[in-house]
Parts: structure tokens; sequence; C-alpha cells
């Protein structure tokens, strides 16, 4: 009975190993039929045609400059406040205020973290700030303020506070709160 099952399994196997030996059948081969061969155009010469020259302008150079208005501006603050870059214009407002006296600080030197009695200095500089926080504020607004109506905010803009403070009570003003 083995030496069946033993004879069994070759055939087996040799019929295995035959089917994976085969060929796989070939694809059929097409001929190609040649074409006839068409007249060559010869191009006309347009008389409306424009020569292309082998020299290639060169493509306009990367102006790094900017041409907006100069930081701390009053013009800068107020393009500022009216697009409602509020945090952007409280800084470029304080490094206007804190320019009089310091004239090299620059924006990085500006935090909003920082304590407002830090570009507060003088007098010249809190009028600064008074100036173009009102014409920021108005220009955010669309409309004319009054004069009492702006001096009772400024009152109550927190003369200790951070200029993160100023820049929360500059939006609840422009929320109408």
């Amino acid at each position: 009975m083995q030496s069946h099952s033993r004879a069994l399994a070759c055939v087996a196997l040799a019929l295995a190993l035959g089917a994976c030996s085969q060929r796989a059948p070939r694809k059929a081969v097409v001929v190609a039929k040649p074409v006839a061969a068409k007249a060559e155009v010869v191009p006309q010469s347009d008389p409306d045609a424009v020569v292309q020259s082998a020299v290639v302008e060169p493509s306009p150079v990367f102006d790094e400059e900017y041409h907006g208005p100069d930081q701390g501006s009053l013009e800068s603050v107020t393009a500022l406040f009216a697009r409602g870059y509020i945090e952007s214009a409280m800084r470029e407002t304080m490094l206007a205020a804190v320019h009089s006296d310091y004239p090299l600080l620059g924006m990085r030197d500006v935090r909003l973290t920082d304590p407002v009695s830090k570009f507060l200095t003088s007098t010249q500089a809190a009028t600064t700030a008074h100036d173009y926080l009102y014409a920021g504020v108005q220009r955010r607004l669309g409309r004319p303020l009054s004069p009492a109506l702006w001096a009772q905010i400024w009152q109550g803009l927190p003369q200790q506070g951070r200029v993160s403070d100023w820049t929360k009570q500059i939006k609840r003003v422009l929320a109408g709160r």
C-alpha cells in the first residue's frame, strides 16, 4: 500500500512540475504595414511674423526692499488698524512713541508682553502714542471720534499695564463694548 501511495505521490509531483515548466502562450506578431510617404510641406515666409532672437530677456530680479509706509509711521499704523492688525498696530505705535527718546530701537524690541511704561518714557512719547492710536481707531471705525470720547478711551487704558492689555482694551472699543 505504501508503494502505491509513494508512486501516486511521485506521479502527482511530476504532473505539478510539468505544469509549472510549460511555456506561456505567445502573442501573435502583427506585421506593420508600410505608410505611404507624404509630400513635405515647405513653410512660406509670413510678412507679419515676429522674428525671435536667441537672446532671452532676463527675468525681473526680486526686489527685497520694502516699498510700503515706513515702519512706525502714522501711515503704517493707520493702515494696520484699517486691515484689522491691531497687535501689529499697537507694536508699531509703541515703537513710534519710544523713537523720540530711543531712536535705535526696532520692532524686535517691542513685544506685546512689555510694560507700556517702557515705551511711554516722556511726554512727547505719550503724545505720539495718543495721536497714533486716535488716528488708528478712527480709521478702523471708519468715522471720526469726538475728542471727549477719545479722552475717555485714553483714560481707560491701563497706564501700568502691558502692551497686550492696551491691545485688548482697544479691541473692546472697536467691538463697541
